[in-house]
């Protein structure tokens, strides 16, 4: 599967509050949604929607942004703008929790991978490093036996045809939650590489020096030797979208957007 179009307007936007470098007040920002061209999806599913880093708040409900992000995605299927919901797969890149009151800070997205689930086809990502999932193991567990979540974490699975694969967290000290060692990241994703996937969900996105976007260079570095695939990350905010690392990856930035893949 391959990207062949992205346009430079979206066809929705959502408003949502976060909170501002000070602890005393908090910004409205605008969240956009694009439709972009994909070559070919399998038989049976008409779009996958990608997004990832939904750390906002609605201002109205004061719920999290991404049950927002799903109510929205619902009502434009509704009004004819994108397919039908039981056609379409949904992509997380993590970092879906927010609060106003501060920046970062870890908390509980259970109930968003949910609002998705229930909307959609299928709903199928990783963890960002600001995500939690319950309390414990047991938590965890219930929540990804529930059906239509498929939830990444060095694992393949194939999902309405597409061979979907992902890393959750990013490389860092292990004190935090989903953090990984260097050495442990890269020997998944080198693993991960070498067992071809359509589709590679990361939270943490690869730097591309060429084109002056930030990243981590041993992602790039293990992509390198990569064919035919799709990365879709976050993490860090790129102001293109989309990039090849060469003629054979491409590499889909959805930090703070929705993107709507259709053929």
């Amino acid at each position: 599967m391959r990207i062949v179009k992205i346009p430079d307007s979206p066809i929705h936007e959502i408003r949502y509050l976060v909170a501002a470098t000070t602890k005393t007040r908090v910004v409205e920002k605008i969240l956009p949604i694009f439709v972009a061209k994909v070559d070919a999806l399998p038989e049976g599913l008409n779009a996958l929607i990608a997004t990832s880093d939904l750390q906002g708040i609605e201002p109205q409900q004061r719920c999290l942004l991404g049950h927002t992000v799903a109510d929205e995605l619902e009502s434009l299927a509704a009004l004819g703008k994108i397919p039908s919901p039981e056609t379409i797969g949904v992509l997380l890149a993590g970092d879906l929790y927010a609060q106003t009151d501060t920046r970062g800070g870890e908390g509980d997205v259970r109930s968003v991978w949910k609002a998705f689930n229930r909307r959609f086809r299928f709903c199928a990502g990783v963890a960002g490093n600001h995500d939690l999932f319950g309390a414990s193991l047991e938590d965890m567990k219930a929540f990804t036996s529930i059906r239509g979540i498929h939830y990444f974490d060095g694992n393949i699975m194939t999902i309405d045809g597409l061979r979907i694969s992902g890393i959750s967290g990013i490389i860092g000290k292990q004190s935090k939650p989903f953090r990984r060692r260097e050495k442990d990241y890269k020997r998944t994703l080198s693993n991960i590489v070498k067992q071809k996937p359509d589709i590679l969900i990361l939270h943490e996105a690869p730097t591309v020096p060429d084109a002056k976007l930030a990243g981590n260079e041993l992602i790039r570095s293990e992509l390198s030797t990569a064919s035919d695939l799709l990365v879709i990350c976050g993490h860090v905010h790129w102001k293109i979208p989309i990039v090849s690392l060469h003629s054979s990856v491409q590499v889909l930035n959805v930090e703070n957007r929705v993107f709507i893949l259709m053929a």
